[in-house]
């Protein structure tokens, strides 16, 4: 049985799928629910000051790829210029044992990180995203071991948070359950929880061919499931991990 693998912007428009299929959209409909807090949504740069810094030339253009801050003698944080067009799009805070702490990136080229990945020890925990072009943070994603285990996400920018994305155990990262607060009640309703990987994978024909995905029982748009049903037991591939020591451009 083959599998398709699926990205994180395709995740996210299956959260979105989420929020259409179940009505107007997720989030508060009602004022806030007694208790519930908004979430803090800012992107905090961390100082790493570069112009105390000694840069480097990686790649030999004439231009420092790569500034490291030391105190004591001992680094303390980097900018990286990973796509070499003479614009820090990353930097990397590191611990007294020199292991990295935390990381921010910039993917969309505007100067400010758009995700935050804190370590500990060296290893990922959290991540801390801004999806869209809001400026802010709409999405924390929770790591165990190195993998991703649950995240929170705050899917129409209201400041709070309305689907819970699982990850039970024997699936990828690509394949959770995305469970989501329709009535803005804050917390997940029945029946709004939808499975990435339900119809993601490639069903086998009678014949033993693999079956077309014009086959009308085959669809490439997440379904919601019944959360008394068993999870799909097929193993799925394994998402690659993330590496802390992997900031050399």
């Amino acid at each position: 049985m083959g599998t398709r693998r699926v990205g994180w912007s395709s995740l996210l428009l299956a959260a979105w799928l989420v929020s259409g299929c179940a009505g107007s959209g997720t989030g508060r409909k009602a004022g806030v629910p007694k208790g519930m807090a908004p979430r803090d949504t800012r992107i905090l740069h961390e100082d790493c000051p570069l112009d105390e810094g000694v840069a480097e030339d990686v790649n030999g253009d004439g231009r420092p790829d790569r500034t490291t801050v030391s105190e004591g003698g001992k680094p303390v944080c980097r900018g990286l210029d990973f796509n070499f067009d003479g614009v820090i799009d990353t930097w990397v805070y590191l611990d007294a044992s020199g292991a990295v702490r935390r990381r921010e990136s910039d993917y969309d080229r505007d100067g400010r990180a758009d995700e935050v990945a804190l370590f500990q020890a060296g290893t990922l925990v959290e991540r801390q995203r801004a999806t869209s072009l809001s400026g802010k943070l709409d999405t924390w994603q929770h790591y165990q071991n190195g993998k991703v285990a649950s995240a929170e996400r705050d899917s129409n920018g209201d400041d709070y948070v309305d689907q819970w994305w699982e990850y039970p155990d024997q699936r990828a990262a690509e394949c959770p359950l995305i469970h989501s607060d329709v009535n803005g009640d804050g917390r997940p309703d029945p029946g709004a929880t939808v499975d990435v990987c339900k119809q993601q994978h490639v069903p086998t024909a009678r014949d033993g061919e693999p079956a077309s995905s014009a086959d009308p029982s085959f669809s490439d748009v997440p379904t919601e499931i019944d959360q008394t049903a068993p999870s799909p037991g097929a193993a799925e591939p394994t998402a690659p991990s993330d590496a802390a020591g992997g900031e050399k451009p």
